[in-house]
């Protein structure tokens, strides 16, 4: 369970403040179940979500994680386990979207950088599908990765290119 003052990865989201937890009043809430009241980081808004609910959930990566993880990029594999059904490839994205894990993320950003760089070669493109998950793998990414160096996430592909440089 997180605490008040806490920062969390929720959903799509991304980087969210846990502002209280306990069993608000509002219409269209379960009164018995204990919620957590949050606010994310980068807009406006507040988000009430079940403790105990399914979307997933965790804590900010560590800056020490992360300072660890930067320069291990270059040798992070690819993905070598995406279907090469269109449809199928689709809902395995999803789920890696859906782990919020940063180096699965980054596996997916990696992975999809290096097919539409075999793609251009013969003056073609990653399809929709591919390039709206890649597009939502650097948001959630790059939100996460900003707000723990404590920048813009405008600024972190940016960032990671000078690291890796």
């Amino acid at each position: 369970m997180f605490s008040i003052g806490d920062y969390v990865i929720y959903g799509y989201e991304g980087v969210c403040k846990v502002e209280e937890i306990g069993h608000p009043r509002m219409s269209g809430l379960d009164r018995s179940r204990e919620y957590y009241r949050l606010t994310p980081y980068y807009r406006g808004g507040t988000i009430y979500t079940p403790v105990d609910g399914r979307i997933v959930m965790r804590p900010v990566i560590a800056k020490s994680e992360l300072e660890s993880l930067i320069p291990a990029l270059p040798k992070l594999p690819l993905l070598s386990d995406v279907p090469a059904d269109g449809k199928l490839a689709a809902a395995y994205y999803r789920e890696i979207l859906a782990q919020h894990n940063c180096r699965r993320l980054l596996q997916l950003c990696k992975t999809l950088h290096a097919k539409q760089t075999e793609l251009a070669r013969n003056r073609k493109s990653v399809n929709a599908t591919d390039l709206r998950n890649w597009k939502t793998a650097e948001e959630m990414v790059y939100g996460e990765f900003g707000f723990v160096l404590g920048m813009p996430p405008t600024d972190v592909k940016t960032f990671l290119i000078r690291a890796l440089a």
